[in-house]
């Protein structure tokens, strides 16, 4: 088990980035404040702009994903649509400073659960035991 650690850490860190992608992805095309929000990422949050970017391509070629996105962005972001429309330059503030339900708060853990699984991937794939040999092969 200890020599798959890092194969096991991979795949969650993948199913981490698939997610932040595909959800982060829709903002573009969140009717009303997405355009807002994403203004916001460019200027404050540049791994929220990384993971909109590479998402945008995705939800836009797949209609499902999209719709996924929208109803995960819709259902953590709701109540804060309010205010995002009246100051749309605090819109990242106000997702990462505050929680406004249980969606919001899944949101924000995938959100920095990707770079940290990376990191975690990276240290115990430098960690993983090795074969020794105490002779050369025949």
């Amino acid at each position: 088990m200890k020599r798959h650690l890092h194969l096991i850490a991979l795949g969650l860190f993948v199913l981490s980035l698939l997610y932040d992608i595909v959800v982060w992805g829709a903002l573009p095309q969140l009717p009303g404040v997405g355009a807002a929000i994403v203004d916001s990422a460019h200027r404050e949050a540049p791994l929220a702009t990384t993971y909109i970017e590479l998402g945008r391509g995705l939800d836009g070629a797949l209609a499902p994903l999209q719709a996924f996105g929208e109803r995960r962005l819709t259902d953590a972001f709701g109540e804060g649509f309010a205010r995002i429309g009246e100051d749309p330059t605090v819109a990242m503030d106000l997702i990462f400073n505050t929680t406004w339900n249980v969606q919001h708060r899944w949101i924000k853990t995938m959100y920095w659960a990707a770079p940290l699984l990376l990191l975690v991937t990276l240290l115990l794939w430098l960690r993983r035991p090795r074969q020794v040999r105490s002779f050369g092969r025949r």
